[in-house]
């Protein structure tokens, strides 16, 4: 009997095969009907606080504060809905204490992760000049980095009293389309699509 060829259902003949019953292993299947019924029943009907009163003539402005079912904290009520004989506005400010007690002026801040940086203006215009020779004579040997190693001061420093020389520019600017003639389809439409999300931002919008 061929099974492809039978229009009943595959697990009413396997009654004919019982070698194929014993290997094969049946798995259930979730079906349109049962799915249906399942999320039938996860409905759950909302609040009654929460469905709006029937229109009257007057219009009024209602404020729906409903806390989830849990034990009482004076996390979750806000002072607004507390009268104000209700202890739990004294708990309320001892626990902003105790969440932050860096609050307080009179308490001792932690250690910075990082040193903090100074501000130093110790170049003089002769050491700036310098600077900006070494720039202009060979700028792809005295670079930002090195310049900033040299003079002890910040790249973007070194970015601000002077910049490459047109030749420079250049340089840099073929070797940027030599990079970007060698990217796939994909990074080049990230990147086209990063830019449109700039001038987007721009715009904001």
């Amino acid at each position: 009997m061929n099974l492809a060829a039978s229009k009943r259902p595959i697990p009413s003949l396997l009654f004919l095969y019982p070698s194929f019953v014993q290997g094969a292993v049946l798995a259930t299947r979730r079906h349109e009907s049962s799915a249906r019924r399942t999320t039938k029943r996860l409905r759950v009907k909302p609040d009654p606080s929460f469905i709006p009163p029937a229109p009257t003539n007057q219009l009024q402005d209602n404020v729906i504060f409903n806390p989830p079912l849990s034990s009482p904290s004076p996390y979750q009520t806000p002072a607004a809905f507390l009268p104000p004989s209700d202890p739990r506005r004294s708990l309320l400010v001892r626990s902003h204490d105790h969440a932050n007690p860096f609050a307080q002026p009179n308490k001792r801040l932690p250690p910075p992760i990082q040193k903090p940086v100074e501000k130093r203006y110790h170049l003089k215009e002769d050491e700036i000049a310098e600077i900006r020779r070494l720039r202009q004579e060979d700028p792809g040997t005295w670079t930002r980095k090195k310049l900033a190693l040299k003079f002890d001061c910040s790249e973007f420093f070194v970015s601000m009293i002077c910049e490459a020389s047109q030749e420079r520019k250049q340089q840099q600017q073929m070797a940027l389309d030599d990079i970007k003639a060698r990217w796939g389809k994909r990074r080049t439409y990230a990147r086209e699509d990063r830019q449109k999300r700039r001038v987007l931002w721009g715009r904001d919008e």
